[in-house]
C-alpha cells in the first residue's frame, strides 16, 4: 500500500496526515505553527514533532509539505536541511496555498483564496499557475485576520489621539486584551506574535453582527480586497469561467466578509462557482504526489 505523508504547515497550526492513494487517513498528528518566517526554530520543532509521529510505523513513499511563509526568502533549502535527515523518503516542499488548492480543486482549473491569519490566492489554468497576495503582514495580506485586527487597533489609536470617547469596537478590543489606555495597547501589540494579534479579528466580527458600523466597514473592505485579489488572478491566468474555493477562518466564519467577497467576484464573473473547502489542506498531498510522479 502506498503511504503518503501530507503536512499543512500553517501560520497557526501544523497538521500532518498519513494517507493512502484514496485519501483515506491512516494517522494524524497536530502541533503548533509551521511558518518559518515567523519563527524558524519553533516551526522546525513543530514540523519535526509531527513528522516523527507520522514515521513511527516506518517510512512513506513521499512526504509533501505545504508551508506558509515559504516565499519569504530562501527558506526551502534551510527547511530541507532540518527535515530531510529524518527520512529517506522523497520530500517536496510547496506553498501552503498550493497544497490547499490541490486538496480543494485537485488537477482542475480554478482559484483557491485563503484568508486566515494571512491571505493569498493560488490559481491554475492548464499548465499555467499563478499567485496574487501572499505578501505577508508587513507588505499586505489585505483581507486577512491580521489586517482586520490592525485596522481595529488603528481606530483605537485615532480615538485616543483625538481625545474622543471610545467606540463599541474599541471598548470590546481593549477589554479582550486587558488594556485600559494607549500604553496598555502598545504593550500588547509589541509583545504579541502575529497569530495573537490576528485572533482579535473575531471581536470585529462579533461587533459587526451587533450593528457596529466601523466593524461592518472593516469586514466589507476585507471581503472586497479578497474578491479583487481573486479576480485579478483570474485575469492573469486568462480564465474565461471561474471556479473558486474559499478557505481560512475569515472567509469561512465571517458572513460579512464572505458576502462582500462573492459580490465583487460575481460583478466580473456572474457565473462563477464559489464553494467552501472544508477538507484539510493536507489531503492535497495525494494530488501533489500524483502530479510530481508524472513529472519525474
Amino acid at each position: 500500500m502506498v503511504r503518503i505523508i501530507g503536512i499543512d504547515a500553517g501560520g497557526t497550526k501544523t497538521q500532518a496526515l498519513v494517507m493512502d492513494e484514496q485519501r483515506n487517513v491512516l494517522f494524524e498528528s497536530v502541533a503548533g505553527h509551521g511558518n518559518p518566517s515567523v519563527s524558524f526554530q519553533q516551526a522546525m520543532e513543530h514540523l519535526t514533532l509531527v513528522l516523527n509521529d507520522c514515521l513511527h510505523d516506518g517510512d512513506a513513499d513521499a512526504i509533501v509539505i505545504g508551508m506558509a511563509g515559504l516565499q519569504s526568502g530562501p527558506l526551502e533549502g534551510r527547511v530541507k536541511d532540518v527535515l530531510a535527515p529524518l527520512s529517506p523518503s522523497p520530500m517536496w516542499i510547496i506553498s501552503d496555498a498550493e497544497l490547499a488548492f490541490d486538496s480543494a480543486i485537485g488537477d482542475g482549473d480554478g482559484i483557491l483564496t485563503i484568508a486566515g491569519t494571512g491571505s493569498i490566492s493560488h490559481g491554475r489554468h492548464g499548465t499555467m499557475t499563478g499567485v496574487t497576495g501572499g505578501w505577508g503582514h508587513l507588505l499586505g495580506d489585505e483581507g486577512s485576520a491580521y489586517s482586520i485586527a490592525i485596522q481595529a487597533f488603528q481606530i483605537i489609536t485615532s480615538e485616543i489621539d483625538r481625545d474622543v470617547p471610545m467606540s463599541p469596537l474599541s471598548h470590546a478590543v481593549m477589554k479582550e486584551i486587558g488594556a485600559v489606555d494607549g500604553k496598555g495597547l502598545k504593550g500588547f501589540i509589541y509583545t504579541s506574535d502575529k497569530g495573537e494579534i490576528a485572533s482579535l479579528s473575531k471581536i470585529v466580527d462579533a461587533c459587526a453582527q451587533d450593528g457596529d458600523a466601523s466593524s461592518q466597514m472593516i469586514l466589507q473592505k476585507a471581503g472586497a480586497s479578497l474578491g479583487m485579489q481573486t479576480v485579478q488572478l483570474a485575469r492573469n491566468l486568462s480564465l474565461s469561467s471561474l471556479k473558486v474555493a474559499i478557505k481560512g477562518s475569515v472567509l469561512e466564519a465571517s458572513n460579512a466578509v464572505q458576502t462582500s467577497f462573492k459580490q465583487v467576484v460575481s460583478e466580473t464573473y456572474p457565473d462563477a462557482t464559489i464553494l467552501l473547502s472544508p477538507m484539510s489542506p493536507a489531503l492535497g498531498a495525494v494530488t501533489t504526489y500524483s502530479r510530481m510522479r508524472r513529472k519525474h
